[in-house]
């Protein structure tokens, strides 16, 4: 080996330790992503298991880097291991994941009980993440030995997150499955331990010994087997990826991951059926779309334009071929879907997609809303509003949207699951709601009741006679399974159609809405109805100083901070609410960017990986920033009185900056100044910026000679965001909105000045 090659080999093994905790960072990150995303399909895309599993996720890794922090600093023979191990069971993960029903005893496209599905959420996310914690509490604690500070290891491994969220979203563009990034993530970790096994184990010595006096041990040959085995198993991946798949699908034909959700068809005794996220979206024996397309469609005296936004492979477009239309403008938000099932759908479906009179448009259905065209009708056959993805379809910004594209008589139609006999509490919030937000728009509003409902509005008088609607369906002499004029009659007379339009114009409940997303609220209360009936969130309602001054939960924490805050004894109790408020608002600040930048554009799941790179993109720099300002300050009792000033000087600084981004951020979000790629990116890296900077000055503070490791901060940090993850999405966003949120988040920010002493 020439002199030269030595030197360069050297000079990189000898950076081991900002290499481990790039490699930590990127693996727990990308790691984080693919399971979360298998997690979804596996409880059928219901989005409060993205927040569940969250708070597991934080949750673990704050006992993982809480676990032994005063021990002695590990050798990279354990970190060895905990890499390898974190390599095995991530994979282990995945395959746990998809068999998580069977393992369980849960029945095929069934629920599984909340209690198992609790076990099941902690088998997959509290391994995983205890060893993602101990990891870089690990790694954390040789940086630091090697006299460099607990905040920069942050900033590092911040760096290796910004990689994984950036890999996240570029392996989704190139066509991986969610399985081979998994195993990526796992052949990085293995790599890592090859590389770097058989270093000094000196953790205070930064040369390598030299070539001829290492020997190599049994966990680099263990690396090596692994790596090459890893490989083989990545040139199957896709066959692999297939077999789990099949253990929820009898007749598995294809199935892909897709920017918005994994596709699956399967196709038996005659029937196609497609999934998304492992919910049945379509059979091609249903008569879901006769029934929507030919009642919505009566409303219409002679409809020539219409534009379709999703489901034209479900049959809606068969339907609408079946009457004398001039055009069909169909957008579909996932090309992915249209190319795995167009090959497998029953010859009179496939040629629906490529009728003359079809326009197919691939992209988000709200920004194609805003160019200047006109239809006679809208149907709108998205997914229920289960997640805040599909919620953006359901609110008053979006019906009016649609009001500004009708004709003056011009009809908008939708259809939502229900209930046909009885409508719970949660439901009838929920379908309220909507009702409310499309009568903001819409002078008139008709609701069909039954298993699914039927959502017709106009500004102009809509029909209700269903003699006059039956003869108008004869007239067009469609051939229909389901609907005839019996049918019409019945569904127009039944008393179950003047109960479910009288009480929904007599309900009061709050408008959905894209800074206000009651719907989305509601759909959890009834998700966790599912299991604990009489569950209800709370109300949707504004917040005032009446209310506040009315919650017991006020007071107490009021009392609370005031204790804390003034008592000289406390502290260390002081630094680590600081943190911890930190960690909450900023991952509160987070949620409320996500979710505004989700309700504009639509295209979350595509661009998350950007966005939480831009997030921790703030949290390098952030901690970076701080670490290099105050790198020559020592704690703070044994500072010069203007040294300690200029580290309170920064801390006001940063807690009055992080409250006016919130402010901000309020009045952005009105404007509607805080909608691309771009705009909110640049607001993510600086709130993560003020998350790890506010960190990064409290563990300076705390450790002035700069070798200490104070790994109870980070755990404040962790168990801020999970809090944070969790009211965000359960109970502030539900109940007070985006808006007053960001307000919220603004005040809570400049209340933490009253921690910093």
């Amino acid at each position: 080996m020439s002199s030269a090659k030595q030197k360069f080999i050297e000079r990189v093994r000898a950076g081991g330790t900002y290499t481990y905790l790039l490699a930590v960072g990127f693996i727990s990150i990308l790691g984080q992503v693919v399971v979360l995303r298998e997690l979804n399909v596996a409880f059928y895309g219901i989005e409060l298991i993205y927040i569940l599993s969250i708070g597991f996720w934080l949750s673990g890794t704050a006992i993982g880097a809480s676990v032994g922090r005063h021990s002695g600093v590990p050798a990279e023979k354990q970190i060895d291991v905990l890499l390898l191990a974190t390599a095995a069971i991530l994979l282990m993960d995945i395959g746990f994941i998809r068999g998580m029903r069977n393992i369980l005893g849960g029945v095929v496209g069934g629920y599984l009980p909340f209690t198992k599905q609790m076990i099941g959420l902690a088998i997959a996310l509290l391994p995983i993440s205890f060893l993602s914690g101990l990891l870089f509490q690990w790694c954390a604690k040789r940086f630091v030995s090697e006299n460099r500070s607990f905040a920069k290891a942050y900033a590092v491994e911040s760096a290796g997150g910004v990689l994984g969220g950036l890999s996240s979203t570029l392996f989704l563009s190139l066509g991986l499955q969610n399985f081979s990034a998994a195993l990526i993530c796992s052949v990085l970790a293995v790599a890592i331990v090859m590389l770097y096994a058989g270093r000094a184990e000196d953790p205070g010595v930064n040369q390598i010994e030299p070539q001829e006096t290492r020997r190599p041990g049994g966990i680099k040959y263990f690396s090596v087997a692994g790596l090459l085995g890893l490989i083989i198993l990545f040139s199957f991946s896709r066959e692999v990826d297939q077999w789990m798949t099949s253990w929820n699908h009898t007749g598995l034909v294809e199935t892909r991951d897709t920017p918005y959700s994994r596709v699956t068809v399967t196709a038996q005794g005659g029937q196609v059926c497609v999934f998304e996220d492992d919910a049945l979206a379509y059979e091609t024996q249903s008569i879901s779309a006769e029934e929507f397309v030919q009642l919505a469609t009566l409303q219409s005296v002679k409809p020539g334009r219409v534009l379709l936004l999703g489901g034209g492979f479900e049959g809606i477009l068969l339907e609408l071929l079946k009457l004398p239309l001039k055009e069909i403008d169909y957008v579909e938000i996932n090309s992915d879907i249209i190319e795995t099932v167009r090959g497998h759908l029953p010859d009179d479906l496939s040629s629906s997609l490529h009728d003359r009179r079809v326009d197919i448009i691939f992209g988000d259905p709200r920004r194609f809303l805003h160019r200047p065209r006109s239809y006679d009708m809208i149907l709108v056959a998205m997914p229920d509003p289960t997640s805040a993805q599909n919620n953006r379809f359901y609110t008053r910004e979006f019906f009016e949207e649609c009001s500004a594209l009708l004709d003056k008589d011009g009809i908008l139609a939708f259809d939502i699951r229900s209930a046909e006999n009885l409508w719970t509490p949660q439901m009838r919030a929920r379908n309220g709601s909507i009702f409310r937000a499309l009568k903001s728009a819409f002078n008139y509003v008709v609701v069909l009741p039954g298993v699914t409902n039927i959502f017709i509005a106009s500004q102009s008088m809509l029909k209700t006679d269903p003699v006059r609607l039956a003869d108008r369906f004869k007239e067009r002499e469609i051939q229909a399974r389901l609907v005839s004029p019996e049918y019409i009659n019945y569904l127009y007379t039944n008393d179950r159609f003047a109960a479910a339009n009288e009480m929904l114009s007599s309900g009061s409940p709050v408008a959905n809405s894209d800074f206000r997303p009651a719907c989305y609220g509601y759909t959890m209360s009834i998700w966790l109805s599912k299991f604990f009936p009489d569950f209800v969130l709370p109300a949707p309602r504004p917040l005032t100083i009446a209310s506040l001054s009315a919650s017991v939960i006020f007071w107490l924490a009021l009392v609370i901070v005031m204790v804390i805050s003034i008592s000289r004894r406390l502290t260390s109790a002081r630094r680590f609410v600081l943190v911890m408020l930190a960690g909450f608002t900023g991952m509160v600040t987070e949620t409320l960017l996500m979710l505004n930048y989700q309700s504009k554009s639509g295209v979350l799941y595509q661009d998350i990986g950007i966005l939480l790179m831009s997030f921790m993109i703030g949290l390098t720099l952030g901690a970076f920033i701080i670490d290099r300002l105050l790198q020559s300050r020592i704690h703070h009792e044994k500072l010069p009185g203007r040294q300690h000033l200029h580290v309170i000087a920064i801390g006001v600084a940063l807690l009055l900056g992080f409250g006016l981004l919130n402010m901000a951020a309020y009045y952005f979000f009105r404007l509607g100044l805080l909608n691309g790629l771009y705009s909110t990116s640049v607001a993510l890296i600086l709130d993560g910026s003020f998350v790890s900077a506010t960190f990064a000055l409290v563990v300076i503070r705390e450790t002035g000679d700069r070798k200490g490791l104070p790994i109870r901060l980070y755990s404040a940090d962790l168990i801020g965001g999970s809090l944070g993850s969790l009211i965000a999405s359960l109970f502030l966003i539900p109940v007070y909105g985006i808006l007053v949120a960001s307000i919220m988040m603004g005040t809570l920010a400049f209340c933490g000045l009253v921690f910093l002493r």
